[in-house]
């Protein structure tokens, strides 16, 4: 699933804030604007008509040209469509649509159906939609019936004014929705750039900085948050330094008496009689040396996982690294008629960090695939150069890993399933993790029935 930031969250919840409001507003306002502008041309209409019944109440209703003249002018004075009829309701003259070249007769002024009474932008009316209202008055002179006026296909000025509020409301939501939007973003940027410091805080925390702290200086829940983050860190720093302090010494202390231990085990070795005095002082010669090794890795990893082992790395041959430790284990590989086998590049790799630290990891991979290899097996060490990265390669033909233990591979003291008849203390591979998270590097391990595969990437110098 494809992660939303916070920053874009809020923003787009800005605006969509904006266009709910936007929609409400235009739910509410065109309605009542289409029954305002409707009445107003109701209006319209009754005020045309009784300037329509003035005029027609002094005109001459036997004279058909006369009526015919007063129609066409009145239509023009309205921009309606004007009808006469006689007391019986047949047509005695109709104006036909408004048109809006003829001028009337006498230069009256055009009615404005919003409430106004000058020409002004009216003049257009004609080229508008017309309306479906229409209203019908009586003429009387002196109590007397003349006939009928009936004004038809008005301006529709209502939908016209109608029309022109609905694109000002649509622009006015749209730029709306824009600020909005702009708005919200600098509101969560300024909201999220403290969570951005404390995320990097804590991604580099959980990659063992322990020495970050999140620079946030602010005094509302997020600073609050960044007070009690830093103070959580400190705390934790505390107690992994202490916890590795107490590894560390206690792996280095227990040199002394290994180191004694191991002396009178050999001088016991020698002053054995019997072949079972023999057999258990052996045996506690092989405990002794694994007691020691456990020690020492301990003591190495102690120090990896410090963080200050690499403070100054140094520009290194990654080639020139790996068939140094090559040449170093060739000789136990011939003794367990292993073919090792090396692809390495003739030209140089170059890596920063610190040579001995590099060594250690892949020679803990090279022991590791002879240990696990049979003899007549195969044990490959390669390297290459890929997407701005060395990786390096030790592959075998031995037992293989179980797959369900290949993720806890790494993790001190975990071992495979079907390694519990080969010597080991279960932190060779931690000491290859741990180095390669001080290097800025990372470690994977592939396994099948034809053996294991273990891959370092370091970035390019």
């Amino acid at each position: 699933m494809r992660r939303r930031s916070l920053r874009w969250r809020l923003a787009a919840s800005f605006a969509g804030i904006a266009i709910l409001t936007a929609l409400v507003i235009g739910v509410i306002l065109v309605p009542i604007l289409a029954t305002h502008y409707g009445r107003a041309e109701g209006a319209y209409l009754e005020a045309a008509a009784e300037r329509a019944v003035r005029d027609l109440s002094v005109a001459s209703w036997k004279d058909p040209k006369e009526l015919d003249s007063r129609a066409r002018d009145l239509a023009v004075i309205t921009q309606a469509r004007v009808t006469l009829t006689d007391p019986s309701g047949a047509v005695a003259a109709d104006s036909g649509p408004p048109d809006p070249a003829r001028q009337p007769s006498a230069q009256q002024p055009l009615l404005d159906p919003l409430g106004g009474d000058l020409l002004g932008e009216s003049a257009g009316a004609a080229s508008m939609p017309r309306s479906d209202q229409r209203i019908q008055r009586p003429v009387q002179r002196d109590g007397r019936l003349l006939g009928y006026v009936e004004l038809s296909d008005a301006p529709a000025y209502a939908r016209e004014a109608l029309v022109s509020v609905t694109r000002a409301w649509g622009l006015a939501s749209l730029l709306g929705v824009l600020l909005a939007a702009f708005v919200g973003s600098l509101v969560s940027s300024w909201l999220s750039r403290p969570l951005r410091a404390l995320t990097d805080a804590s991604d580099r925390m959980a990659h063992g900085d322990l020495h970050v702290r999140a620079d946030v200086e602010r005094g509302d829940e997020v600073g609050q948050l960044a007070t009690s983050f830093n103070a959580m860190a400190s705390r934790v720093e505390e107690t992994v330094t202490s916890l590795r302090r107490f590894v560390a010494d206690a792996a280095h202390e227990f040199g002394t008496p290994l180191t004694a231990l191991q002396a009178d085990l050999e001088l016991a070795e020698a002053r054995a009689q019997t072949a079972d005095e023999r057999r258990l002082v052996s045996r506690a010669m092989a405990q002794a040396r694994r007691l020691e090794a456990l020690a020492s890795g301990l003591l190495r990893l102690s120090r990896l996982e410090a963080r200050d082992a690499l403070r100054d790395p140094e520009r290194l041959d990654l080639g020139a690294l790996a068939r140094h430790v090559a040449d170093a284990v060739a000789s136990r590989a011939d003794q367990a008629d292993v073919d090792l086998r090396l692809e390495l590049p003739d030209a140089g790799v170059p890596v920063m960090g610190h040579a001995d630290k590099l060594e250690t990891a892949i020679g803990n991979l090279l022991d590791n695939a002879l240990k696990f290899t049979p003899a007549g097996g195969t044990v490959v060490l390669g390297l290459r150069t890929e997407a701005g990265s060395a990786r390096l390669w030790v592959s075998d033909t031995g037992i293989g890993i179980p797959p369900g233990d290949v993720p806890g591979l790494f993790q001190r003291f975990r071992r495979g399933r079907n390694a519990a008849a080969y010597p080991g203390s279960g932190l060779g591979l931690a000491i290859v993790r741990a180095t390669m998270d001080l290097h800025g590097g990372s470690v994977r391990a592939e396994s099948g029935d034809g053996g294991s595969r273990f891959e370092l990437a370091l970035p390019l110098a």
